[in-house]
């Protein structure tokens, strides 16, 4: 038996009842507004169903359970933050930025404060609650009186307070440095040149960067054409994966700057 999209919306309206969803066609493609307590969301439910695989294991079951909770989390992060619920100090303790394909929002339709990073990837900043975090729109600036470099300046300096943590794993004369820190803002880190830095100084100049999902990102130390196989295949692996994908494009860094790097495997 195969997983339907009937059956991750049964999964999600067992956790959200009163779920509306709304079908929408953007250009060959259908996508899903979903609806909950006059908040929305939109996901393309279709790519994640072919994700699933044709047989149903224990492991797509673990992944639908993730797809969900995450869907539930959003929902829960717009109900619980108001902008008249919290205090200009609490607002810029609890700030960071966060990265999104350049694709993501695209038209802006949510006016979500944004800057930007690579051809592949745009920055913006979220106000962290703990259990989930909400992207913030112009309404903070304009209700604390802030720019948006002011604030940019504040959620940078809040991520380096972060503890860098990562495992590191060697194959075939490279290696592979994974940040695991695990608060949801391992792949912001690419946002953070001292964690850049203090990577380029155990590395040098065969420093590269994968950013497959925001939860993961990967330094490499490649010195072969077989390094350069595996990180490609782990990036494809990883943004498969991932509940928020970015990118399988690879970044080189020479020490002050991130360039995107095309890796052919044969």
């Amino acid at each position: 038996m195969s997983y339907s999209r009937d059956y991750i919306f049964e999964k999600i309206i067992e956790k959200l009842p009163i779920l509306k969803i709304h079908e929408r066609r953007e250009k060959d493609n259908s996508v899903f507004i979903l609806e909950y307590e006059n908040r929305r969301a939109k996901i393309d439910i279709d790519s994640f169903v072919r994700k699933l695989g044709d047989k149903k294991t224990s492991e797509s079951d673990k992944k639908i359970e993730e797809f969900v909770y995450y869907i539930v989390g959003n929902f829960n992060a717009q109900k619980k933050l108001s902008i008249d619920d919290i205090t200009e100090d609490e607002l810029l303790k609890n700030i960071y930025p966060i990265v999104r394909a350049s694709s993501f929002n695209k038209d802006n339709e949510n006016n979500l404060i944004s800057f930007e990073h690579t051809n592949e990837t745009k920055m913006y900043l979220a106000y962290d609650f703990i259990d989930g975090y909400k992207l913030l729109d112009s309404s903070f600036l304009d209700k604390f009186s802030k720019n948006k470099q002011e604030i940019l300046d504040v959620a940078k300096k809040n991520l380096e307070k972060l503890p860098l943590k990562y495992n590191v794993d060697e194959v075939a004369g490279n290696k592979f440095y994974f940040l695991n820190a695990k608060d949801g803002y391992d792949g912001s880190r690419i946002f953070d040149k001292n964690v850049l830095d203090y990577f380029y100084k155990k590395i040098g100049d065969s420093f590269y960067v994968g950013l497959p999902h925001q939860d993961t990102l990967i330094i490499a130390d490649v010195n072969n054409k077989q390094g350069l196989e595996i990180l490609q295949k782990m990036m494809v692996h990883f943004f498969t994966e991932g509940l928020v994908p970015i990118t399988t494009i690879t970044f080189k860094y020479d020490g002050r700057e991130l360039e995107s790097y095309f890796i052919f495997v044969e």
